[in-house]
């Protein structure tokens, strides 16, 4: 059986519809997901940034296919004015992303190293701390002249990470030698557990992170330059990747051409033009006084 051209449009559109849907449902995945996991924001949160940063770049496939299917759902649809409607505004907001990946990259690297920073100035105050809380222990232990006198004094040091434990036996019971062993031996102990729990970053984590972040960063440009090329400006019939080679040179000629306020733009193109033609610029003021002479008195 032939199937007409009107059969066949019929058959198009209906696929287009449902491309359209189902890109619709695979924006509103992504941004569900995204934001039940970023909210509450906090921004001065290292490790905040480093999860947002990692659940976006790796959900970021989700609105990306969502995209490509809308292209391809206008494309064999093309009469469809609604769903190109959607498509044109859609393209424009995919301007944001491929932006937003490329911001990402910076904001990866800061937030690492200023994790880095944080954890060994954590580590550094913590063993520091219990060090001198452990030779404040062993000094007591030392200069204790009795059982008593020791129970004393460390009585007057212990704290929750420091604790002095000796069972169920008492001090009397063991001579004072043999119990200030002990008890050395204990902080001794307890010190290196303390230090071990708040130690720095060791090699191998160092490594991990590295590579995390490097993944993260070179997928952060993957999915930039993907969405700048499903991406386009309004009254561009380019797609916006094309114009990013020329884009910083727009912006910066677009902030030439700004008209000057009043009382400014005078300054402003006399501190973009050379030494040489500001001084031109003087003599010729001077001559232009000269020759209109003085004014008249009324």
């Amino acid at each position: 059986m032939i199937e007409s051209p009107q059969s066949r449009n019929v058959e198009a559109a209906i696929f287009a519809d449902r491309l359209a849907l189902v890109a619709m449902a695979l924006f509103a995945v992504y941004l569900i997901s995204v934001l039940a996991f970023i909210l509450p924001p906090r921004l001065l949160d290292p490790l905040w940034q480093l999860s947002s940063i990692k659940l976006a770049v790796e959900g970021a496939p989700i609105p990306l296919l969502g995209l490509a299917l809308l292209h391809l759902a206008a494309f064999l649809c093309p009469g469809d004015f609604r769903l190109q409607r959607r498509r044109q505004a859609l393209t424009r907001l995919a301007i944001l992303p491929a932006l937003g990946f490329l911001l990402l990259i910076p904001l990866q690297g800061h937030a690492v190293w200023k994790t880095y920073r944080l954890s060994n100035a954590v580590s550094n105050q913590q063993q520091e701390s219990a060090s001198q809380r452990a030779d404040a222990v062993r000094q007591a232990i030392e200069k204790a002249t009795s059982p008593e006198d020791l129970q004393k004094r460390l009585l007057a040091l212990q704290r929750p990470d420091l604790q002095i434990r000796l069972g169920d036996t008492p001090f009397p019971a063991i001579p004072l030698p043999q119990l200030k062993q002990q008890l050395l031996a204990q902080v001794n102990r307890t010190e290196g557990e303390f230090k071990v729990r708040f130690a720095p970053v060791d090699p191998a984590t160092t490594e991990s992170i590295t590579r995390e972040t490097f993944r993260v960063m070179v997928s952060s440009i993957a999915f930039a330059i993907a969405f700048a090329a499903l991406a386009q400006r309004k009254n561009s019939p380019v797609p916006f990747l094309v114009e990013w080679p020329s884009l910083p040179g727009r912006l910066l000629g677009s902030l030439l051409r700004r008209p000057a306020r009043s009382g400014q733009g005078s300054a402003g193109r006399t501190f973009l033009k050379s030494p040489n033609q500001r001084e031109e610029d003087y003599f010729e003021a001077l001559a232009h006084q000269d020759d209109e002479g003085p004014h008249p008195a009324p």
